[in-house]
């Protein structure tokens, strides 16, 4: 498996998520709601629990990313389902989150990470995930 691989498809997951949840009304809005604010929350947790962990090994400070991760949980935990200022500031500020790392820390990580140990990572987020979920 390769973590960045499902990395991006979480990543990829929410924007398609998000694009329904902006085009639903009633109930299905509200429960495309509620899968966002679960998906983000898993997510969250299991890079937390991943490539976090030892971010420092692709020369990377995982600190600001932490960071945006307990404000994206913040505003998770504010946001109502039927909130909808509110999941769209946890999701836009999400989005912009993924963007950044997939653009700016990426390159770093895919010049130093091996097969290995891009499984063995891939296998902590997903089982991390799954703890959350």
């Amino acid at each position: 498996m390769d973590v960045l691989a499902q990395i991006k498809a979480d990543h990829d997951n929410v924007k398609s998520l998000f694009a329904k949840y902006k085009a639903a009304s009633g109930s299905e809005k509200t429960s495309l709601a509620q899968t966002l604010i679960s998906e983000m929350k898993a997510h969250s947790a299991a890079e937390d629990a991943s490539i976090y962990a030892d971010y420092s090994k692709f020369g990377l400070n995982a600190a600001s990313n932490k960071q945006e991760h307990a404000e994206i949980n913040k505003l998770v935990a504010g946001a109502s389902a039927s909130d909808d200022a509110a999941v769209t500031k946890a999701v836009t500020t999400f989005i912009s989150h993924s963007d950044e790392e997939e653009s700016q820390q990426w390159p770093a990580i895919k010049a130093t990470l091996s097969a290995g140990e891009s499984d063995a990572l891939a296998k902590q987020f997903v089982n991390a995930k799954k703890s959350v979920a």
